[in-house]
């Protein structure tokens, strides 16, 4: 019994090498580790240098002088702005702040308007004043908007321009309204503008979306797009859909083939991407005149600022 006792409490040598062969490692198995890391620090090395050495413009910027139109955009008087060269991911995730304003006045909204325009935009009011026999979802165009907004408030005559479909307009700007307590008055929330100024010192694109918010300006993302080799403008910014209740009457095929939205019409906006490259592209696929793709298919994969948005969020 003792014999058995000891034999169970002193390991054999044999069990010894054993146990130290199990937790060690043999001089081959060092050298392997020890270039394994070599190559995986050497990777992180060469990886590094090149994103430093390709990527800097990411990090660039300067003084862009954007006009008159910065005191229209922000207030003050200067002209001039030290701006984030694209692309810019620093800017890019401001825009996703902006984005998620923007949704969350959506969830508050009652309708939704987007207008073209070609200027600058000085309509931002907080109310807008009206019949008070008017039935708001009789405004189920953005035309119908616009046309209102001018009798209510003749200045906007000559800032906003008539679209069906897609707009040509090269800037846009978004109205959002909520419920009123008065029949004779709409509720703005908020305007949003889209601004694509061209600049010539240095030369090329100042782009920005602004929040405005009882005619005050709250939040903002630019971005500035040096000139590029690219051919198409980046539009449209917006695309509305009507009800397709209209398709009965035959206007155009541009028009008709729009006319998609089942008794809820909506729009299609795009917001430039300050992560892109460049905001111009070089060419877009080829749709018949009747595809709905037709009007917007030079959009594809420019931004990854791209909403669906109802005229009446409520509906």
């Amino acid at each position: 019994m003792n014999s058995i006792a000891k034999s169970l409490r002193t390991p054999r040598k044999s069990q010894i090498a054993h146990l130290r062969h199990g937790f060690g490692f043999s001089l081959i198995e060092l050298l392997v580790v020890v270039a394994l890391a070599s190559a995986v620090i050497t990777a992180g090395v060469l990886m590094f240098q090149t994103l430093v050495s390709s990527d800097s413009l990411r990090f660039s910027s300067g003084n862009v002088n954007v006009g008159a139109a910065l005191t229209n955009f922000y207030g003050g008087s200067l002209t001039t702005t030290n701006a984030l060269y694209a692309p810019s991911y620093g800017q890019a995730a401001q825009a996703e702040i902006v984005r998620d304003k923007f949704i969350g006045d959506l969830q508050q909204a009652s309708a939704v308007f987007c207008l073209g325009r070609n200027g600058l935009n000085t309509i931002r009011p907080i109310t807008i004043p009206v019949d008070s026999t008017l039935q708001g979802r009789n405004l189920d165009t953005p035309e119908a908007f616009r046309l209102l907004l001018a009798s209510s408030l003749p200045e906007s005559a000559g800032i906003f321009s008539a679209y069906r479909g897609a707009s040509t307009a090269t800037n846009a700007s978004i109205f959002i309204l909520t419920p009123s307590s008065y029949a004779t008055e709409f509720s703005v929330l908020a305007v949003y503008d889209i601004d694509l100024t061209p600049t010539t010192s240095p030369a090329g694109t100042y782009a920005s979306v602004k929040r405005y918010e009882g005619g005050v300006y709250t939040d903002s993302y630019d971005v500035f797009y040096p000139s590029s080799s690219g051919t198409l403008p980046f539009n449209p910014l917006v695309v509305a859909f009507e009800r397709s209740v209209r398709s009965v009457t035959v206007e155009s095929a541009t028009i008709d083939s729009l006319k998609k939205a089942a008794e809820r019409p909506f729009y299609f906006i795009w917001w430039p991407d300050p992560a892109a490259h460049t905001l111009e592209a070089l060419s877009a696929p080829s749709f018949s005149t009747t595809d709905p793709r037709y009007a917007y298919s030079s959009m594809g994969g420019r931004t990854s600022f791209f909403f669906v948005v109802p005229m009446f969020p409520p509906l």
